[in-house]
């Protein structure tokens, strides 16, 4: 059974429609890859999976809709089986996997489908360590990767600078976050203790400048 792509305009958050081709297969693309098309039909092929209640996209927002809930956007890919639809959602987010690395795309496309596959042989069990566990093991001996090829598909995560530095009045602790809210010290007072409130004490503050 062979999955072709069909290219909307750019995917939209409020944009609810869903084109399922004749085969089954619902594949909402960001933009037309036929490389990812042809890995899609790979791995299924491969696999053995049903394509008729299978849907595919690279938009998040329209993944977060499919299943209900938001997909962190350090993922490089997703699985869920969605039980109001019966239908299996596989999110590939292009935009956190390694393209430099030659079968990067590959390897997420191929873990995904596996995880469905789990699903119709009745394993439901999780990640116990993303790229160090039998899910790991099992991309690798579909696909004939190394462990390290899977461990390193996707890119470094870029965290947001700290944006804000609190010390504790008690004992003088530093702590630095990246948004404002209420916190005690958790070294003076094991709950919450407002005489040990972490106070802001700098905005901004440099890299390196002791922050823990």
């Amino acid at each position: 059974m062979c999955v072709h792509c069909r290219m909307h305009p750019r995917i939209r958050s409020d944009d609810r429609r869903c084109t399922y081709a004749p085969w089954g297969v619902c594949l909402l693309l960001d933009d037309c890859d036929a490389e990812l098309s042809n890995l899609i039909n790979r791995y299924v092929a491969e696999l053995a999976l049903p394509t008729d209640e299978l849907m595919v996209t690279t938009s998040r927002a329209t993944y977060r809709k499919w299943i209900g809930r938001l997909v962190p956007a350090s993922y490089g890919g997703a699985y869920c089986f969605v039980r109001r639809t019966r239908r299996h959602a596989v999110l590939i987010n292009l935009q956190r996997i390694d393209t430099d690395k030659p079968r990067a795309l590959e390897l997420v496309v191929a873990e995904e489908l596996i995880h469905m596959r789990d699903r119709l042989d009745g394993d439901r069990r999780r990640h116990a360590h993303h790229g160090y566990d039998r899910i790991a093991h099992r991309v690798a001996a579909v696909t004939g990767a190394s462990l390290d090829e899977i461990r390193s598909t996707l890119k470094p995560v870029q965290r947001r600078p700290v944006k804000y530095l609190y010390r504790c009045p008690g004992c003088g602790l530093t702590v630095g976050r990246r948004r404002q809210g209420i916190w005690s010290c958790s070294r003076c007072a094991p709950g919450f203790d407002r005489r040990f409130q972490m106070r802001i004490v700098r905005e901004h503050p440099p890299p390196g400048d002791g922050v823990v």
